[in-house]
């Protein structure tokens, strides 16, 4: 979830070229911040939430956010958009069926002050699944969800992030 929470910091760098404007004639600005990503990681067989053995998490990113900022309150924005990926478990054991498949993951938030480390978000949400097909016929659903929600006082009341495959 942090790698996706991010995505909303190096959004505000859009929104900041935008400069300040008085309360009373700030129209919301709207900015586009696009997505791409390719990458791979390595699980053990303890860390495969798709089942007990090694494998390489191979995953594709593509989409953008659009981010919203609202007029007259330069202390938040809104990130709303949606990523097309795909992802392949390779096992390392070549006796295993590799499985892949596609999603598309719907992101929204409110971040409501973004610092030099980061971005604090008042609530900020993802989701995706997706059936993973192997290449002997058998498949996989893949689920991952997250949220998280601050108090008034910059609390942290919900924190989640869930991953399972069945």
């Amino acid at each position: 979830m942090t790698r996706r929470l991010a995505v909303a910091g190096a959004c505000a760098a859009a929104l900041a070229g935008a400069g300040a404007v008085p309360a009373s004639a700030a129209p919301a600005q709207h900015e586009v911040f696009v997505e791409e990503y390719d990458a791979a990681e390595h699980l053990t067989a303890e860390e495969n939430y798709c089942g007990p053995w090694a494998a390489t998490f191979h995953e594709v990113r593509s989409g953008s956010y659009t981010l919203v900022l609202p007029g007259g309150r330069g202390d938040e924005f809104h990130v709303n958009g949606a990523v097309n990926g795909f992802v392949e478990l390779i096992p390392d054991d070549a006796t295993r069926p590799t499985y892949s498949g596609t999603y598309r993951e719907k992101v929204n938030g409110v971040v409501t002050q973004v610092t030099e480390d980061g971005d604090v978000a008042r609530i900020a949400q993802y989701r995706l699944r997706s059936t993973l097909r192997g290449t002997d016929g058998s498949q996989l659903v893949l689920r991952v969800y997250g949220k998280t929600t601050l108090n008034a006082n910059g609390k942290v009341v919900v924190s989640r992030d869930v991953v399972s495959c069945e």
